[in-house]
């Protein structure tokens, strides 16, 4: 019951994070996804922590999500992926030992006995490149000595397609492709006589089912026209008043994601992960803050329209510039 709910409350916590961040996010292909089987979603890696909480806030899965180990050391990561339930994943690459993997492989295959999900991105890492990164064995593995220890359970995995129109910058597009899912029963039957070929091939499939659904290069559908000029103009004279109360509340927080990330990313990919966790912070601390002066210079109501008024306004705002825009 208290994963279930915990589940609950981040999917909409990070659903409530991403519509701000996000101007537009498209799903496509959500009634593909298999009910009543466990799930291995495979998806293309390109936005870090992004990447996961798109998935876990808009496919209404709630999966055991695999990360690498190192960023259980990061001190705001860390209790997000505990909270989360994440499973650590030992690469070498971080100097990690890789034996340690066997434990997450026994992890993941009870999930998935037990009729759940589990999601992991099997390029093995975050990147920026044009194109797909060769995909590692792992999710394969899982897949074959799930059915192979506790089967059949009618496993299906999940191809999951992420395509940003440009994934660092505040409200940009993104879309979500649900792929067509794969039975591994076939590869699933020939792997105890040889389990490197029908892992090989199995990882194939899934590297094919990728290319279907993560568009590298191409940019977002656009979205369908909003309001007339005519219209716009009546909506920005609505919000003039609210914009101007957003801005006096919501400037400084608003900037500060941004300036700390252009400090904090090392890689392309590093932005938007840096100003979510960024905003996660300095907007509910400056909220709080504001509402201290409030109530200390109007008592308790003005603390408590401080506290309602400072987060709608300044989504007022950000509608108001929008349509500037």
């Amino acid at each position: 019951m208290m994963r279930r709910s915990l589940d609950a409350a981040l999917a909409l916590w990070g659903r409530a994070m991403l519509r701000v961040f996000f101007r537009e996010i498209r799903i496509v292909g959500v009634d593909l996804l298999p009910s009543g089987s466990p799930l291995l979603v495979v998806a293309n890696h390109v936005n870090s922590l992004v990447d996961p909480m798109l998935i876990v806030a808009f496919l209404g899965l709630r999966p055991r999500i695999l990360a690498k180990s190192t960023l259980w050391r990061h001190p705001v990561m860390a209790p997000l992926l505990v909270l989360a339930g994440a499973v650590p994943v030992y690469r070498r690459q971080d100097g990690m030992n890789t034996v340690k993997n066997l434990g997450t492989f026994r992890r993941c295959r009870a999930a998935l006995a037990g009729g759940g999900t589990v999601l992991l991105f099997p390029e093995g890492t975050s990147h920026s490149h044009p194109y797909r990164l060769p995909l590692k064995t792992g999710a394969a593995r899982i897949a074959l000595e799930t059915e192979q220890c506790h089967g059949p359970l009618g496993l299906r995995i999940v191809p999951v397609g992420l395509t940003y129109e440009a994934k660092g910058t505040f409200r940009s597009r993104v879309l979500i492709q649900v792929g067509e899912p794969l039975d591994p029963s076939l590869e699933g039957r020939r792997y105890a006589r040889g389990g490197r070929a029908a892992v090989r091939d199995l990882t194939q499939r899934m590297a094919s089912a990728l290319d279907a659904v993560a568009r590298y290069g191409v940019s977002p559908a656009q979205r369908s026209e909003g309001p007339g000029a005519g219209g716009e103009a009546g909506r920005r004279a609505l919000l003039a008043v609210p914009m101007a109360v957003g801005l006096a509340l919501n400037w400084l927080p608003y900037r500060l994601p941004g300036w700390i990330a252009g400090r904090l990313s090392r890689r392309p990919d590093d932005p938007a992960t840096y100003k979510l966790l960024a905003a996660l912070l300095t907007f509910p601390v400056a909220w709080l803050m504001e509402a201290i002066a409030a109530g200390t210079l109007g008592g308790a109501a003005a603390a408590v329209g401080v506290v309602l008024i400072a987060p709608l306004s300044g989504l007022a705002a950000l509608r108001y510039w929008e349509g500037r825009a």
